[in-house]
């Protein structure tokens, strides 16, 4: 949705020059207009207001008037919500040389606003010509509640007539003031901008395209195979022990009772949320019960290796494989309710310390390393593991282990040969970094599926952004009725409308044997269509309803 007012930066070869100019540095833009705002992904339709995308007064950042406290409800504040990210545009009285700048801003953790993990400030003496003259990175302050300030000192004294300032948005980030100083003479060494970046506005280096199935191991289908469940939630319906029968219809497709071709050809073992919220994911003796559950015999890995088997020989396929991943569990265990200490987990008679970055780094190794092992030691014919999930669906940059975590468990596994992905939530922190962060292959959740106050538009909002970023689209069912059978149908639809449909897709379907299973044993007509749809939505076959 289009929210900010229409601009287009002018070029002006020749800006005018101060006749009188103030030889002294001063604030360039104080009292000045914004002269254009662009989003860097699409608004939802939802944040497309005032209070949480100011727009009715472009003066708000440059009037001098600072906010009297880190609350985000002072009126001084300008907001911006979601978008993916702003460049916030600024022309100055007349052409000058600029140094610095200064960004004013708020963090106040309990209602979600944060400040933006990166700046950078761009300049142009004529329109046209951009170049990029600070990089912010990092930026932090320590309270929880805060005014912050951050200063950028430029790279060098730039002309400019144009200085824009290009940020993040993920969440709520509330803006204050922006300075930007100078001088409308110009000293020696002054420089021209060099064109070396894209033009104010524009995100650089956007692919602007859906992975391939050669950028992820040509893996078309991916499902997410929930396993583990906490002991009293097992019952006798083997809770997280998905056996060959429940996995049949998902390795073959079933027509008229019959095994009559391939379907899903990748399975994500991860576990229960029932699992990751107990004691038992705290401690290391709950991991060693995760790993057992993986490998449990006659169930999950084992079984789904039998399946792939059983239907290779139906389809005189005799090598017949599928894909596997496996799941990196998460380090940061000092939530909720947990036990006082983690426990030894590799055995060495020392019980690691997850408040340290060495253990939390030893632990993601062996989590790695003993399924690896299991994986090996269990020799599946009929299933190859290629990769590893990061279980976490937003980057927790406030973490200051984080991302020396990933890159760790990156690194590792590349030299092992294997590949780590990722499944953020819609927007979620950190969803734009996932190349930066490491990962081989990020996979955006829409969330369309869960609320019934989400709009249809969402799902179009989200394949625009995960086209421009390179991310795939995870495919969600939230039930099992005419209700939720309809919303996984608009999923369809908008994948093959948009082209996401012929990229990796990723299915988030409940927990296993699933609603997928439930519409293959549904003898309602119109909820069991839901199955033979599905097979042609993973061949890439499937036409929008628009289209037929």
């Amino acid at each position: 949705m289009n929210w900010y007012k229409e601009f287009e930066v002018e070029k002006v070869p020749n800006p005018p020059v101060n006749p009188a100019p103030v030889w002294k540095e001063i604030n360039l833009i104080s009292g000045q207009p914004i002269y254009g705002i662009l989003p860097h992904g699409f608004m939802e339709q939802q944040f497309c207001t005032e209070y949480f995308n100011s727009r009715e007064n472009y003066n708000i950042l440059t009037d001098g008037r600072f906010a009297e406290k880190p609350d985000y409800l002072d009126p001084a504040y300008m907001h911006f919500t979601r978008g993916v990210g702003r460049t916030v545009v600024f022309r100055l009285p007349y052409l000058a040389a600029v140094s610095s700048a200064k960004i004013y801003m708020l963090r106040q953790d309990d209602v979600a606003v944060r400040l933006p993990r990166r700046v950078d400030v761009l300049v142009s003496a004529d329109g046209e010509a951009w170049q990029c003259v600070c990089r912010l990175r990092g930026i932090a302050c320590t309270e929880n509640a805060e005014k912050h300030m951050e200063e950028a000192v430029f790279d060098g004294v730039y002309k400019a007539y144009y200085v824009a300032f290009r940020f993040e948005s993920v969440g709520h980030v509330w803006l204050d003031q922006i300075e930007v100083f100078g001088t409308e003479y110009f000293p020696a060494g002054t420089k021209d901008p060099v064109a070396e970046d894209a033009a104010a506005g524009a995100e650089i280096n956007l692919v602007n395209k859906y992975p391939d199935y050669s950028d992820f191991l040509g893996v078309h289908n991916v499902l997410l195979s929930y396993n583990c469940c906490v002991p009293e939630k097992v019952g006798a319906n083997h809770a997280g022990l998905t056996d060959e029968e429940q996995y049949l219809p998902y390795v073959a497709y079933i027509k008229d009772g019959k095994i009559a071709d391939t379907l899903f050809d990748a399975y994500l073992f991860l576990p229960y949320s029932n699992y990751t919220y107990s004691k038992l994911y705290k401690c290391a003796e709950g991991w060693r019960y995760y790993i057992d559950n993986v490998f449990a015999k006659g169930y999950n890995l084992d079984a789904l290796d039998k399946t792939a088997a059983r239907v290779g020989e139906a389809l005189g396929m005799p090598d017949y494989k599928v894909t596997v991943f496996f799941s990196v569990l998460h380090t940061n265990v000092g939530y909720g309710e947990h036990p006082e200490s983690f426990g030894d987990l590799d055995g060495d008679g020392v019980e690691e310390d997850m408040k340290t970055f060495e253990d939390r780094r030893k632990a993601i190794k062996w989590c790695i390393d003993e399924q690896i092992a299991r994986y090996k030691a269990a020799s599946p014919c009929h299933c190859e593991l290629k990769a590893f999930y990061w279980f976490e669906e937003a980057i927790n940059y406030s973490d200051k282990y984080e991302t020396d975590l990933l890159s760790f468990a990156r690194d590792y596994l590349h030299s092992l040969g294997l590949k780590l992905f990722w499944i953020p939530y819609f927007q979620a922190c950190g969803f734009q970094d996932w190349k930066e962060n490491g990962f081989d292959i990020a996979c955006m959740q829409p969330n369309y599926a869960f609320n019934k106050a989400v709009p249809t538009e969402r799902l179009y909002e989200n394949a625009a952004v995960t086209k421009q970023l390179g991310m795939c689209v995870e495919m969600e069912i939230g039930g099992f009725d005419a209700y939720h059978v309809e919303k996984f149908r608009n999923y369809m639809d908008c994948g093959a409308e948009t082209g996401y449909m012929d990229s990796v897709k990723m299915y988030y379907q409940g927990g296993m044997p699933g609603e997928f299973y439930r519409a293959y044993k549904c003898e309602d007509p119109g909820l069991h269509a839901l199955y033979d749809e599905l097979y042609l939505y993973c061949k890439e076959k499937y036409v929008s309803r628009k289209d037929r």
